[in-house]
Parts: C-alpha cells; sequence; structure tokens
C-alpha cells in the first residue's frame, strides 16, 4: 500500500516531521559546503572540492524549494503532474518535487 503526504490526508505532524528534517539536512548541506569552500581557497584549488561545493548549492536550493512548499501547503504533490508523491519517495528524497514519472521524463 503506497501512502502519501497530501495536505489535506496526511497524519497530523507528517509536514512538520518532514520539514524538521530538511531543516536538518540543510544545516549538514551548508557546513559540507562551506568545508569545500575552504578547500577551494587553498592555493591550488581542488577541482573536486569545486564539483562539491556547486553541487552542494543547488541540493540547498532544492531543500528552500521543499520548505517553500510545506509554507504553502503544497509539499508532497508533484510540481509536474500535480500528483501525490509517495511517502516512500520523500523518506528516501524530503526534497523531492516530482514524482519518479515526471523525474524521469526530464
Amino acid at each position: 500500500m503506497t501512502t502519501t503526504l497530501d495536505a489535506q490526508s496526511s497524519p497530523a505532524g507528517a509536514p512538520d516531521r518532514f520539514r524538521i528534517l530538511l531543516e536538518e539536512q540543510r544545516t549538514d548541506c551548508v557546513r559540507q559546503r562551506e568545508a569545500a569552500l575552504a578547500e577551494c581557497a587553498q592555493s591550488v584549488p581542488d577541482p573536486v572540492a569545486q564539483r562539491r561545493s556547486a553541487d552542494l548549492l543547488l541540493t540547498i536550493g532544492e531543500i528552500d524549494a521543499a520548505l517553500a512548499r510545506i509554507a504553502a501547503g503544497t509539499y508532497g504533490r508533484c510540481t509536474g503532474c500535480q500528483a501525490e508523491i509517495p511517502a516512500e519517495r520523500l523518506e528516501l528524497r524530503p526534497f523531492a518535487g516530482t514524482c519518479v514519472a515526471c523525474t524521469t521524463a526530464r
């Protein structure tokens, strides 16, 4: 059975649980990005650290977008087709904004 996180049908506290998880992940990404930027500031910049910093910045943006969807009451709905995103997907990737079908269609 697949459960979803529709704002009207979700168990009380589910968006709060994901908000807390997203805020923790954001804090961790910011910390990791700061470490990668410190590596980039060396006299011989590390291209791997530069790429990691860029990837983390994208992830932080995705997390911020998910937090905005929680605030707007649209968290758990695909931004592409408006279908409910299965809770299992959000457990693995809480900042996912699209269902698997819309993600693979890109």
